[in-house]
């Protein structure tokens, strides 16, 4: 390519981009807290699972601001080599002139690329969108230290997604609401929180979703040939969703290497397809164990796993909402030898237990909740389908709250 046609691809970008912009949805992340970091020579790193919003998301960032927009998962500009990324350079100054902030969608899709941001980044306010959480892992990431920003973002949160349908409930609910905002709930754990399903309101566009991530962030990027295999690997992990995982049963069942089936594990994980959850040591170190499994939506479990948990697929969806809350940190879950609690919440201090109490909360889970509790010293919680109210079990006052009243904090 030359400069004109890059000129030209760009100059087609920017339309869909501002066209896009008139379309999209607000969307609930710190924007002003994320602008102020955004400081030269600091750059902004946008990250998440494939087609969740970062594109749109970036874009408002910026909405307000003289930018320029390069998107490199166009198949056009998909080819370029790191040393002709020059082109794009004089392409930006020649469309947008002088400009100050400058937006690459999926730059990674370039290898080599670092040298030609890190040069950037001293004169530009730069931002960055990635599938991939080693996007910031090179030559950029060394020149970097302390001077890069990461948000990740996932697909709509249930609030967004009320949003989305047009729908805005606030405080006091009346019982008419509240039964509404249950079946809107039940339609989101069915349909998950991609824009594009929901925007086609098409199942069918998830598995194509998924097979995306699939192949374009995990097989192509670790080179995988087994494609067949790990497939049947990637579905037997979503299948797992809200359980511990053991590696070593899933290499033996599948008749693969653990090094193998280990490094597959890493592929789907930085693709924000799946979010491993460590167990709550006191401690920050990793350690060698079991992993919990949560799925960055519940449209791909639906689809992809044969077994759909009720009780499970709420436990996902509160995992996702720490997580998100919480930018993938601080969230464990508990296990001691008589005693198992869903989550941590290190950030809020809380102990949090999910149960579908549709026959009633089972005794194991209030006696491990108050155990955990009086061990740690953080407070006991349990998220529940539709009971709210304060109990005392044990000497301990424990809130129950709904899952939906949860999920719109």
């Amino acid at each position: 390519m030359n400069v004109e046609e890059i000129k030209s691809v760009l100059k087609e970008q920017r339309e869909d981009a501002d066209n896009l912009m008139s379309k999209a949805i607000s969307r609930d992340v710190p924007k002003e807290e994320l602008l102020v970091n955004l400081s030269i020579p600091n750059v902004l790193a946008i990250l998440g699972v494939r087609r969740s919003g970062k594109s749109t998301l970036s874009l408002l960032l910026l909405k307000d601001k003289k930018f320029a927009y390069v998107d490199f998962d166009d198949e056009r500009l998909r080819n370029l080599k790191a040393e002709e990324l020059h082109m794009v350079e004089q392409a930006i100054y020649e469309l947008y002139g002088n400009t100050n902030y400058i937006l690459f969608d999926e730059i990674q899709n370039i290898p080599g690329w670092e040298p030609f941001v890190s040069r950037l980044r001293k004169t530009k306010r730069i931002v960055l969108t990635g599938s991939n959480s080693k996007l910031l892992s090179g030559e950029l990431a060394t020149s970097l230290t302390g001077r890069h920003v990461d948000f990740i973002l996932f697909p709509f949160s249930f609030k967004e997604f009320l949003r989305f349908k047009g729908v805005n409930y606030t405080e006091p609910f009346t019982t008419r609401e509240r039964a509404e905002i249950k079946n809107y709930l039940r339609e989101y754990m069915s349909i998950g929180g991609f824009p594009e399903a929901l925007l086609l309101n098409s199942k069918q566009i998830i598995n194509s979703i998924y097979n995306d991530i699939l192949l374009r962030d995990v097989v192509q990027r670790l080179k995988i040939r087994r494609i067949s295999k790990f497939k049947d690997f990637s579905s037997a992990i979503i299948s797992l969703y809200s359980s511990e995982v053991s590696l070593n049963r899933i290499a033996k069942m599948l008749n693969v290497d653990y090094k193998t089936i280990d490094e597959w594990f890493y592929g789907l994980s930085s693709s924000y397809l799946i979010y491993p959850v460590e167990r709550y040591t006191g401690k920050l170190s990793r350690i060698a164990e079991n992993k919990k499994v949560y799925v960055v939506d519940t449209g791909i479990i639906q689809e992809v796993s044969v077994k759909k948990d009720f009780g499970r697929l709420m436990e996902n969806l509160v995992a996702v909402y720490l997580l998100r809350k919480n930018q993938n940190r601080g969230v464990y879950f508990v296990k001691g030898e008589d005693y198992e609690v869903d989550f941590l919440d290190e950030k809020s201090g809380e102990l949090i237990q999910v149960t579908y109490d549709e026959d009633g909360i089972k005794e194991r889970e209030l006696s491990s909740l108050v155990k955990a509790s009086s061990l740690l010293g953080f407070k006991p919680k349990i998220i529940t389908w539709d009971r709210e109210e304060v109990m005392d079990y044990s000497g301990k006052k424990i809130m129950m709250e709904p899952l939906w009243k949860f999920l719109l904090k």
